[in-house]
């Protein structure tokens, strides 16, 4: 049985170290989330079979696949809101994994507070629960250039969904190495804990 993209359950004999559960995650979250992202949004290079040492095929990108790459990349937040703050509600976790992401968007301002506000109820739950956006959340290029953008004007969130998945490749790498780090004792007991309960 496959348990990521490049491990069989049989691969591992034993309890699993520490450094194979961070392992595991990071090749579940990469290869079966935020890369299949990535194609849909950009093309690129699909990984290839891993045991046989076939390549990837090279993948165009998909037209107006955005709501598909969201509905894809926003169970990221929640994932890594589980493993950085100790609260566990659905809102309170999706909360600490943006701000864990993008630490420096809007940081503690009103505009942090609005932004987050329409992430959660307007992307997340109207994805969720409803299969599309809702309260004034859509796709677009951020005026300022950035992945995900609010504009108080119109009270509306932009993301963008060819940036997105990148930015969550590249937390996902940096996030890896914390998990790695011995003096992170807070994050590493709560991953661990996640972990063997099953992310539940």
């Amino acid at each position: 049985m496959w348990i990521s993209w490049k491990h069989e359950d049989t691969d591992f004999s034993g309890p699993l170290t520490f450094e194979q559960k961070v392992d595991l995650f990071y090749e579940q979250t990469l290869g079966w989330q935020l890369h299949i992202a990535d194609l849909i949004a950009n093309g690129g290079t699909a990984f290839g079979e891993f045991k046989q040492g076939v390549e990837g095929r090279n993948v165009i990108a998909i037209r107006h696949s955005g709501f598909a790459v969201l509905h894809i990349c926003l169970s990221y937040f929640e994932l890594v809101g589980s493993m950085v703050t100790p609260q566990t509600s659905s809102t309170a976790r999706f909360n600490a994994g943006v701000r864990h992401t993008f630490p420096g968007l809007f940081k503690g301002s009103a505009k942090e507070k609005a932004l987050l506000a329409r992430l959660y109820k307007g992307a997340r739950c109207g994805l969720y629960h409803t299969g599309r956006t809702r309260q004034r959340v859509g796709l677009g290029s951020p005026s300022d250039g950035g992945v995900i953008g609010y504009n108080p004007a119109s009270d509306g969130v932009s993301v963008s969904p060819e940036l997105l998945p990148k930015a969550l490749k590249a937390h996902l790498d940096k996030f890896r190495l914390e998990l790695l780090n011995p003096s992170n004792g807070t994050l590493r007991k709560r991953f661990q804990d996640r972990f063997d309960s099953g992310f539940a």
